[in-house]
């Protein structure tokens, strides 16, 4: 779907230009790299200063990139680490305690080199920011009773192909918004990002305040903030064929399929490729509406 036709989804909200009061990040592993460049080219001339921010999965660490200004830092990181990896799976086992690929201690080795002290400070100072955590239906076998969930949610995407999902919550998966803003003052963020992207069942389950949680992405994929007032831009990192119309809504979704696979960590021209493409998508987003690009 090009940009000229999906924004026209929100023309009312957008085309005498005012401000957006909350960002939502949905997921998608490595894809989320189009968010960077999305931003970088959309961010001053939207003049975005949003009040409220939420993100999900992968999109929650683009979304404290974004408050604290670490997009290219993260990008730099990430393609360090993908330099020095030159594999997705651990010879089918689980030689290193994070699951049967590399992916759990990669990331929460680049989210720590990213989010630092100076970054949570900023988070902790910046507007508020919600991620989306979910549960497994069952407390005792939590990794594996994820099976059923993960089936439920490609079926929903093919079939309902829209960001709010139902088959995994009618299989048993509950959600909730977590307090970002409070838990980067509290000196957590970095664990509350990475159990944002646990994906089972090939990760191991860490936990959040006792429970084991799975990757958001599986309950919502563009999770509205809380309380949900005023205008909203959602981004997102692959195309659905039915996103709800609302006034107060406009959806940002990537013009074609990233260059990036969503889990493959060993390729960092395909991770750059994908920041480009946001770059390019968020000037087409700028000139079909009219914004005055810098």
């Amino acid at each position: 779907m090009s940009f000229g036709k999906l924004v026209l989804e929100g023309f009312n909200l957008i085309a005498d230009h005012q401000p957006f009061e909350q960002l939502v990040f949905s997921g998608g592993g490595i894809r989320c790299f189009w968010y960077g460049g999305f931003l970088e080219a959309v961010r001053f001339p939207l003049s975005l200063d949003p009040q409220r921010i939420s993100g999900v999965s992968g999109g929650a660490l683009s979304a404290a990139c974004f408050i604290a200004d670490r997009g290219r830092s993260l990008l730099q990181n990430m393609g360090d680490a993908f330099d020095r990896t030159d594999y997705n799976l651990n010879a089918l086992s689980d030689k290193d305690g994070n699951g049967l690929t590399p992916h759990q201690r990669i990331y929460r080795e680049v989210v720590e080199r990213t989010i630092d002290e100076s970054a949570e400070q900023a988070i902790a100072a910046g507007p508020d920011f919600q991620i989306l955590l979910a549960y497994p239906p069952s407390t005792r076998l939590p990794k594996w009773s994820t099976i059923p969930l993960t089936t439920a949610y490609i079926a929903d995407l093919k079939i309902r192909s829209t960001p709010y999902l139902k088959f995994t919550r009618w299989a048993g998966l509950t959600s909730e918004l977590v307090d970002a803003k409070k838990a980067a003052g509290d000196g957590k963020l970095v664990d509350l990002i990475c159990n944002a992207a646990v994906i089972p069942p090939v990760f191991n389950l860490q936990g959040w305040n006792g429970k084991k949680v799975v990757d958001g992405g599986l309950a919502c994929k563009a999770p509205m903030p809380e309380p949900d007032e005023g205008r909203t831009l959602i981004m997102l990192t692959r195309q659905f064929r039915n996103k709800p119309k609302h006034p107060s809504r406009v959806y940002a979704e990537v013009s074609h399929e990233t260059p990036a696979d969503k889990l493959d960590f060993t390729n960092r021209t395909e991770l750059e490729q994908t920041w480009q493409m946001g770059c390019q998508d968020g000037k087409t987003f700028l000139e079909a509406e009219g914004y005055s690009q810098p």
